[in-house]
């Protein structure tokens, strides 16, 4: 069978031109998002321009400049994930937000949460910290690297309130269904709360449309904003749920009305922004997102999806192991590889060829992203395979 040619698509020529914004490629191959992103030369310009007028000319810019900029990226975000701007608070990051969802919930000795027994400790240690209210924490395990419904649902309760799930692995790049997800949750009167920093900028999502209740990101990696910066987006049910667990100046109604102290919060996500912001992440925030809006999260989503599934179809012909193998409907944007010898020493090697992964759990993780090319996923697994032959090591 003639192989496909993933090149040929208009994902990849709509992305070509981006690569002139991210000046590492002239002396380095990144594929480590998953990790952290670089920022773009836009980035970085839109973020020295906001210092540059903090230091010589507007200095006193809040209403002039940084407002109109939140404004502005609140707008951005809210578009691309399909969510009302009223449902939408930028919190420094991920697990700050499974806190505000954790500490806002009113429990029960007895209510239950579920989670996935690989799961990135910012969606578990939230939760983990309501045992002393005598909650119960299940767990639930994966079948080859894939999280199936039919497994949760067997360990779902009639106590269970919560099932918290990352939309991707951070280790193996699975992605689960979000609507089915949601669907199946709530037959049982279950909340479903959403760790999607892996997915944020990277793969679809639709907020309203999945129905989720919550969720959650950092904005560092596929989303390709400066560190400290990330979003939290919850349904309207659950903003009356939540109420307000932690409160600040900015909570209220007008935090300029300094003395009112008896100010209504704000009725909506903006009372989780207590107070004074990660602006420096804002200004860069706002810009990645523009060019996230220019691309489009279907162009971005299939070009990844390309990339992924020619490197996980070269993983295979070389005798390489990926973590898991699934339609295109549950990968990502991150290929792990499973199996190696020493995958911490090969990473090593690696950066010495000027080509960064991770490695994640005894995982090779591979993490390109829309801007990346098959001629340098190629160039990373001839040089993955030069390493293991020095070595001479048997797959």
């Amino acid at each position: 069978m003639e192989k496909p040619n993933y090149s040929a698509t208009l994902a990849f020529s709509k992305t070509e031109s981006y690569r002139t914004i991210f000046p590492h490629l002239q002396h380095q191959l990144y594929l480590n998002h998953a990790a952290v992103s670089p920022l773009s030369l836009r980035v970085v310009q839109a973020i020295e321009n906001y210092l540059s007028e903090r230091s010589e000319h507007d200095i006193e810019n809040y209403w002039s400049r940084l407002i109109p900029t939140l404004e502005s990226a609140r707008r951005r975000v809210a578009s691309f994930i399909d969510c009302d701007l009223h449902q939408l608070a930028f919190v420094p990051n991920t697990s700050y937000a499974f806190n505000i969802l954790a500490q806002g919930l009113k429990w029960h000795s007895g209510d239950r949460i579920l989670l996935y027994d690989q799961e990135f400790p910012s969606n578990v240690y939230p939760f983990l910290n309501l045992k002393k209210h005598g909650v119960e924490i299940d767990f639930v395990s994966s079948r080859d690297g894939q999280i199936l419904l039919d497994d949760i649902a067997a360990k779902l309760t009639a106590r269970t309130r919560l099932v918290s799930m990352s939309y991707v692995q951070f280790l193996t790049g699975f992605r689960i269904d979000l609507a089915a997800l949601a669907e199946l949750c709530h037959q049982n009167g279950t909340l479903v709360s959403i760790d999607a920093i892996q997915g944020l900028g990277a793969m679809p999502i639709d907020f309203k449309g999945s129905g989720i209740d919550f969720l959650a990101a950092g904005c560092h990696k596929w989303a390709m904003s400066p560190m400290g910066i990330g979003i939290m987006v919850m349904t309207d049910a659950l903003l009356d749920e939540i109420g307000a667990p932690f409160v600040g100046w900015l909570s209220v109604e007008d935090g300029w009305d300094f003395f009112n102290y008896e100010q209504d919060l704000l009725d909506d996500a903006r009372r989780h922004e207590l107070g004074t912001q990660n602006w420096i992440g804002l200004v860069g925030l706002n810009e990645a997102f523009a060019i996230f809006h220019e691309l489009g999260s279907e162009t971005i989503a299939e070009k990844l999806l390309a990339l992924s599934s020619y490197l996980c179809e070269r993983l295979c012909e070389e005798g390489f192991t990926p973590a898991f193998v699934a339609g295109k409907e549950n990968c990502s944007g991150i290929v792990s590889i499973k199996g190696l010898p020493h995958p911490s020493e090969i990473q090593k090697q690696l950066l010495q060829a000027k080509i960064e992964v991770s490695t994640r759990e005894g995982l090779l993780r591979i993490s390109p992203h829309f801007y990346n090319t098959i001629e340098e996923l190629e160039f990373f697994m001839s040089t993955l395979k030069t390493i293991l032959q020095k070595k001479q090591i048997q797959l």
